[in-house]
């Protein structure tokens, strides 16, 4: 008797755990499947910002850049007419900051002659430079079909291949037609140096620039080469007793 008395009160306590189950955690709709559970719901939310901090260090910053180069080079100057009167102080610079320079004055010539020739190609080879400076479109200033002369500055340019080099634009005395824009595009900002936007005091001829306009000319360009140039090079200002020694090779104008 005692132990069926057992029994009922162990069977009663039962059914009441059971129905007390069923009463807070209902059975799952098998029609519905799993119940999705959004994770966000269960981390703590910021007001203004995602629940989990950016962890993600930021870029490193870039490095400053280099200075100017300064090992000594071997620099070839060529161009027209205006390389005879440039080369003076130009060749002060490079004597007092351990470059040499060797110049080539095709005298009337034009980026068209420069491209059609090997003359460019002969002097690379003759006197094998790290650096080349160009003074070429003067007398392109006026010309009508300027569309070639697009083709014969980017024919220059291939010639010249991966050796540094600046093009010197041309004095103009009145506006061009074109020639500029070209040397701009074709170079770009830091390979072209626009001569146009300064002020000359000219020789008879009413173009060339007097020595004194020269050398205030090839100032300015030496400036910008030490301080904005793509490729800029160890320019410091000469003393005035530095001596102009360069080499100078003349060429006979072009004949068409």
């Amino acid at each position: 008797m005692k132990h069926s008395l057992w029994a009922a009160v162990i069977l009663a306590a039962a059914l009441a755990c059971v129905l007390g189950f069923a009463r807070f955690f209902p059975p799952q709709d098998p029609d519905k499947g799993l119940r999705r559970v959004n994770l966000a719901t269960l981390l703590p939310q910021a007001k203004d910002g995602p629940a989990i901090p950016d962890t993600i260090p930021p870029p490193a910053p870039l490095p400053e850049p280099a200075g100017p180069d300064t090992s000594a080079h071997r620099i070839l100057f060529v161009g027209d007419s205006m390389v005879e009167g440039l080369r003076y102080r130009l060749s002060q610079y490079a004597t007092a900051n351990g470059h040499t320079m060797q110049c080539v004055i095709w005298y009337s010539s034009s980026s068209k002659y420069w491209a059609k020739s090997d003359t460019l190609s002969h002097f690379i080879r003759k006197f094998d430079p790290t650096y080349i400076f160009l003074c070429i479109g003067a007398n392109e200033l006026f010309v009508r079909n300027i569309d070639e002369r697009d083709d014969a500055v980017g024919e220059i340019i291939r010639e010249i291949g991966s050796l540094p080099f600046i093009w010197i634009g041309p004095p103009n005395w009145k506006p061009d037609t074109g020639i500029n824009d070209i040397l701009l595009r074709r170079c770009g900002r830091k390979r072209y140096y626009p001569s146009l936007r300064l002020h000359y005091e000219r020789a008879k001829d009413g173009a060339h620039p007097v020595l004194k306009s020269y050398n205030m000319w090839a100032d300015s360009v030496s400036v910008w080469l030490r301080d904005s140039s793509a490729h800029p090079i160890r320019w410091d200002i000469p003393a005035q007793d530095t001596p102009k020694t360069h080499g100078v090779t003349l060429l006979s104008p072009p004949k068409d």
